[in-house]
Parts: structure tokens; C-alpha cells; sequence
């Protein structure tokens, strides 16, 4: 577009000597003027005036919302007095990804148009001044502040005439501006997590969807979180990442819709203006987005239900429990039958109860609104801590290091029939638990479509997922006969019991790879040496209070292994990360200075050991995070955990070849104060307050 422009104003240049343009103004990369289609306005005459930006190749300026960094471009017009200016008018803006940040931006070219009127009394004959202070911020490796200074006089007579050439340059642009239609109607719902949006009226059938982008003007949305579209019964439905920046959602919310095929409502227009009403019901959950229920009736639901259920005895996380259940039963096949079945009663018992409660906190908090599903549990961190510390005492246990006295796994042993009840109780909840991480074939589903049912309906087929889990222990304790058909009571129990640990370590692996994404990564790794910690307890308490040793050693065994525990559970226990940490780049970091907050840049790596204690040590003192709060202060982290070449070259302009390093940046100040390698709150105060 931007030679087709060069040449047109050229060939206008050569055909008429009175098309008006400012002075082409270059500042950096991008060279601004002031055009307008008109030659010669009248009295009362509406004109369209523009900025035209002209930019170098590799660089780009900035939309209204410039996404995870940069900065607005901005026109300030200078009119007669009295006279205003209408509403800028954006052309949609592309994307540009940097890493794991994400831009809106324009490059090559753009213009940017506003509407002014003349006055009705102005006289004929009197040239009408324009004037325009521009500022951008031009980024490609490195980011520049740019300013022009642009007018022109535009001739008033009797007679309005419009120059051609720029008249065909303005509408090629105008087609770039977003469109609005009467017969789209569109609405925002939200909760913590997500933005959904609907969009009604666009005329789906013929449009592809693939590539289609919410540009949000108010930044509710992440600009890099993933956007899933929709054709919903003919409505356009997006699922969008909500912004961690936005505590709150206007009533009204704005942005541009975005097609690169063309909408069909809009005459093949690709983009168009949202303005969608905030709903105050949540996130809808739809068929392309959590599954759809089955297209039969309810008694297929159901079977598929009991499938999933069942076949959920195959996966990795109760793998183990199944084990040691049969296990179990093949200890107790000398026992009367009376016995039997109530074991597997109870186990079953454990089982629905565990489902029921589950179903229950579910459908409650959707109903309040949240967007939850199978295993939201594990969407607590703390949860998911506690529940891998249990797996990884219960697959110890397995392997040896210590022995549970009281048996609560230890399915077939010779306590009293209280005790031994309780255990097969136990044994379903704790099979309900593990369940939770895994989805079975059918289950998927089943899931979507009770969540979609209504409550009793849904109570129906979270019931029938029970029983399919509990259905191969039932069997067994139903039919004693076919307690004959499992091997006999011998050594290669104890080699199966051992092998079932290493599916619970598995599963204790994958749940420490949820945290992962759930907390920091200090916190995470304070996680992972309590499990070192707690692995010591459980040797101690395997060790030294086992009921051969004298009372004082079991004394002292049990007051050890309870000390090393509790140290490795409030050592680990996940923390809420108050702090909110920026991804550096250099655009993010001359952004933040530009607002005149002090900005802290910590250049960082997970395996500097240094840097851990540095955070550990700071961020822990109350006085340093009243003040970071009190004085709005920007936390910026430079992650060099990976190679990460744009850092290596910060680094390197530092004068610095390794991490630690860590830098406070002033309002006012030119460069920024490099602090020393090992920090203390008092450094790190004394250099925000500029002491």
C-alpha cells in the first residue's frame, strides 16, 4: 500500500499543484503528514483530516490499545477557537508477536482520520489553519520515542473541490476502518478466568473462522492468551483469556472484530466495531468448548457414565488403589462371605459418598457463576499440594520405608471388623480422590452432559460414574466364587504391592507439574525440598518407631518424624504471590519509565541460586512490600533461565555477564542504579527512595 500511496501523491503532484499536504515530517524511522482530500472547503463544509504515517521497514508504532507493551500513538489537533475535532478514526491494527508478548500495531503505513467542520460564518477567502502535535513510540529490536509538529492552511471559497488521488488514498483507508452494523448485536460474559463473547447477526455460513481476532480497546483481554471461535446455532461465540490487569469489566466493553475473510453481514468489510453489553450471567458452556452431551436420551448418558466410571480403574492415578484392593480380597478369601460383602459395600460406599459431595460442590459453585469442571479441585494449589504429599507418604508406604500401623491401606489385615470397615470406607474416598486427575474414554462426555442436566439428573449420572468405579469390587464381594479364579495368598504380593508405588510417583509427578503452573518459581522450588524433607520423616518414622525399638527410641522416632513433617509442610505449603511481576523487554521497560513509576528490573534465572535467595530475602520483608504498594513501584522480571539473546545484550550493555543483577530506574532519571549482586531490604529500600 505504501508505494501505491508514494506513487499516487506523486502523480498528483505532477497533475495538480493544488493538492494540500503538510511538510513531510521524519523523526527516527517514521516520517508524518498532514493530508486531506479536499483542496478547497466551504463555510459549514465537514472535511476529513488526517496523519499519515510512513514507516520504515522491520518497524512498527502502536495501535489505541497497545497490547502487552508499547504505547498508544497520540494526535493532538490545534483548531480556530471554537472549533473541535470529531472522534479519531483507527484503521484495525495486526498483530505482532515478540516471544511470549503481544502487540497491536501498524507498519508500512497508516493514516489516522479525524472529521472537522468548518464554521459556518467563516469568511470566504480566509484560509482555515490545521495544526497536529504527533507522538508515537517506533519499536523494532529497540523502542524510540517520535514527535512531529505538522499544518497546513486549507483555502475556503465558494466552491468546494477534492483532490482525486487523495481522495481515492482516504477511502482505500476508510475500508480499513472498523464497521458497524444495526443488525449485529453482541454481549460480554466473565468470570475469573475468562472472557466470553457473543456475537449475534453476522451471517456465519459462508465465513471462515480460523483467524479471526478480538482486538479489545478496553485491555480486559490477554493480549497473548489463546482465542477459540465458534459457530454457535449462527451465533459467533469467542472464548478469551481475561487479563490479570483487569479487577473489573466495564458495563459496556469495546473492541474490534477482526475476519481476514470478511464478514458477510459487512459486505466483505474485515473488520467490525464491538460494542457488547456486560452480562451478568456467566461464561456459557457450549458444544465445541466442553464436549457435547450425547444426542440420545438420558439412559445413554447414563451408560456412558457407568463406562467411564469403570474404565477408570485402568488409568495411572487408581491403578494402584485397584491393586491393592484385590490384593485385599485375595487375603480375605478364607473369610466369610458376610465379611466380604460388606468390605465391598463400604468401599462402594466410600466411593458414592465421594461423588455425591464432588457433584454437589460443583453444581453449587457453577451456579454461583463459576466455570468449573471434573477435577476443579485441582485448580486450588493448596489442594494440590496436600493431596500429593498423601500419594507420596501412601506410594513410600508401598515401597517399604515405613509401614502405616494403624492400616489404613492395608486392606486384608487381621484388626477388628470396626477397624477393617473403616479402612474399606477410606479405600473409596481416597479412590475418588485419585480419580480426579485422569479422564477415561466415555467419561468426557458423560461430564459435559452432566453438567448441562439439571441437578437431579445430573446427581443420576455422577452416580452411575461411581458405581462403574466401584463395579470390579462389588463384583468380587458379591461373587465370592470368583475369589477362586485370583491367585493364591504368596511373595509376589509384596513385589506388587512395591511396583504399584512407581504409578503413585508418577502421579505425585504430574500433580508437582501442576503447581508448577500455579505458583512461582521460588515457591515451587521450596515445593520440592519439602518433599525431601517429608521423605526423611517418613524414613525416621520407618526407621526408629517401629514396634521393635524401646519406647524412648519410638519416643523420640515419632517426635522426629512429626518435627520433620511439619517443618516440610509449612516449608512447602503453596503462597499467593502478592507481587506482580512484568516480562522485561526493552519496550516494556521505556513504557513503564514514560509513566513515571519507579521501575525495578530483577535479571533472573531459576538455576542462579543467588537470585533466589535475593527474592527470598527482599520480598519477604513487609517494609519493602508496603512501600513497592504505597509507590506504585513497577516489578520487572528479565527470566534468563533459558537462552534468551535480547537479555544477553542488556546484560552485556551492563557491563554484566552473569545474573544476579538487578536495577532501579527513578522518574527523572536518565539511567538506572545498578544494585549490588547480594541484596538486603535496606539496599533495595535505600535505592527506591533514592538515597
Amino acid at each position: 500500500m505504501r508505494l501505491a500511496t508514494i506513487f499516487l501523491l506523486s502523480l498528483a503532484s505532477t497533475l495538480s499543484l493544488s493538492a494540500l499536504t503538510s511538510k513531510e515530517v521524519r523523526d527516527g524511522e517514521v516520517a508524518v503528514q498532514l493530508v486531506t482530500p479536499a483542496e478547497t472547503a466551504t463555510p459549514g463544509q465537514t472535511i476529513a483530516v488526517g496523519v499519515r504515517f510512513l514507516i520504515d521497514e522491520g518497524w512498527h508504532i502502536y495501535w489505541k490499545n497497545p497490547g502487552d507493551t508499547g504505547l498508544e500513538t497520540s494526535i493532538a489537533w490545534a483548531l480556530p477557537e471554537g472549533v473541535g475535532s470529531g472522534e479519531l478514526h483507527w484503521p484495525y491494527p495486526h498483530v505482532y508477536r515478540n516471544a511470549h508478548l503481544v502487540d497491536f500495531v501498524y507498519s508500512d503505513e497508516v493514516t489516522l482520520y479525524t472529521d472537522v467542520r468548518i464554521p459556518e460564518d467563516w469568511p470566504t477567502g480566509k484560509d482555515f489553519p490545521i495544526s497536529a502535535e504527533v507522538d508515537w513510540l517506533m519499536c523494532a529490536e529497540i523502542c524510540i520515542p517520535g514527535k512531529g509538529e505538522l499544518s497546513f492552511n486549507l483555502p475556503v471559497a465558494e466552491t468546494a473541490q477534492t483532490d482525486a488521488v487523495e481522495e481515492e488514498a482516504f477511502e482505500t483507508v476508510r475500508a480499513e476502518w472498523p464497521a458497524t452494523a444495526e443488525t449485529v448485536s453482541a454481549e460480554i460474559r466473565s468470570n475469573a478466568q475468562k472472557i466470553q463473547l457473543i456475537v449475534d447477526g453476522l451471517e456465519l455460513e459462508d465465513d471462515g473462522l480460523t483467524d479471526t481476532f478480538f482486538f479489545p480497546i478496553d485491555p480486559i483481554v490477554a493480549p497473548g492468551g489463546d482465542q477459540e471461535w465458534l459457530n454457535e446455532s449462527e451465533k459467533l461465540v469467542g472464548n478469551l483469556v481475561r487479563s490479570e490487569y483487569a479487577p473489573n469489566i466495564p458495563d459496556e466493553v469495546s473492541g474490534v472484530l477482526v475476519n481476514p475473510e470478511g464478514w458477510s453481514a459487512l459486505d466483505g468489510r474485515k473488520a467490525l466495531l464491538i460494542q457488547a453489553a456486560h452480562s451478568d450471567q456467566p461464561p456459557a458452556s457450549f458444544a465445541g468448548t466442553t464436549g457435547s452431551a450425547p444426542s440420545g436420551n438420558l439412559a445413554g448418558l447414563l451408560l456412558l457414565a457407568f463406562a467411564g466410571g469403570a474404565i477408570l480403574n485402568l488409568m495411572p492415578c487408581v491403578f494402584p488403589v485397584l491393586g491393592l484392593k484385590i490384593m485385599g480380597f485375595v487375603e480375605q478369601a478364607g473369610n466369610e462371605k458376610r465379611k466380604i460383602i460388606g468390605h465391598g459395600l463400604l468401599f462402594a460406599l466410600g466411593v458414592l459418598v465421594s461423588f455425591w459431595v464432588l457433584a454437589g460442590a460443583l453444581l453449587i459453585l457453577r451456579a454461583g457463576g463459576a466455570e468449573l469442571g471434573w477435577g476443579f479441585q485441582l485448580q486450588s494449589a493448596p489442594f494440590v499440594f496436600g493431596m500429593a504429599i498423601f500419594l507420596f507418604l501412601f506410594a513410600l508406604n508401598l515401597s517399604g520405608v515405613f509401614e502405616i500401623g494403624f492400616g489404613l491401606m492395608s486392606l486384608g489385615n487381621k484388626a477388628d471388623r470396626k477397624k477393617g470397615a473403616g479402612g474399606s470406607f477410606l479405600s473409596g474416598i481416597l479412590a475418588t480422590v485419585v480419580a480426579t486427575p485422569c479422564s477415561a474414554p466415555f467419561l468426557a462426555t458423560a461430564l459435559a452432559g452432566a453438567l448441562t442436566l439439571p441437578p437431579f439428573q445430573s446427581f443420576l449420572t455422577f452416580t452411575c460414574i461411581a458405581l462403574g468405579l466401584a463395579a470390579p469390587y462389588l463384583l468380587l464381594s458379591l461373587f465370592p466364587a470368583l475369589l477362586k479364579k485370583l491367585p493364591k495368598p504368596g511373595a509376589w504380593m509384596e513385589t506388587l504391592k512395591e511396583f504399584m508405588a512407581f504409578p503413585l510417583y508418577a502421579t505425585v509427578g504430574w500433580l508437582l507439574y501442576v503447581l508448577a503452573g500455579q505458583v512461582d518459581g521460588s515457591n515451587l522450588l521450596h515445593i520440592l525440598l519439602s518433599f525431601t524433607l517429608l521423605a526423611l520423616a517418613a524414613w525416621i518414622y520407618g526407621r526408629y518407631a517401629t514396634p521393635h525399638r524401646k519406647p524412648r527410641t519410638r519416643l523420640l522416632g515419632n517426635a522426629a518424624a512429626l518435627l520433620f513433617a511439619g517443618i516440610s509442610i509449612a516449608y512447602g505449603y503453596p503462597q499467593k504471590d502478592t507481587l506482580q511481576w512484568i516480562p522485561w523487554s526493552p519496550e516494556t521497560v521505556q513504557s513503564l519509565r514514560e509513566s513515571d513509576r519507579p521501575v525495578y528490573v530483577d535479571f533472573t534465572a531459576r538455576w542462579c541460586a543467588t537470585c533466589q535467595v535475593n527474592k527470598a530475602v527482599v520480598f519477604s520483608n513487609q517494609e519493602v512490600l508496603d512501600y513497592i504498594g504505597k509507590q506504585d513501584v513497577a516489578l520487572v522480571k528479565a527470566d534468563w533461565t533459558n537462552e534468551d539473546p535480547a537479555i544477553t545484550r542488556r546484560l552485556t550493555e551492563l557491563g554484566k555477564a552473569a545474573v544476579p543483577v538487578n536495577l532501579v530506574y527513578l522518574p527523572g532519571e536518565d539511567s538506572p542504579e545498578v544494585l549490588p549482586e547480594t541484596l538486603t531490604p535496606g539496599i533495595v529500600l535505600r535505592a527506591l527512595r533514592g538515597e
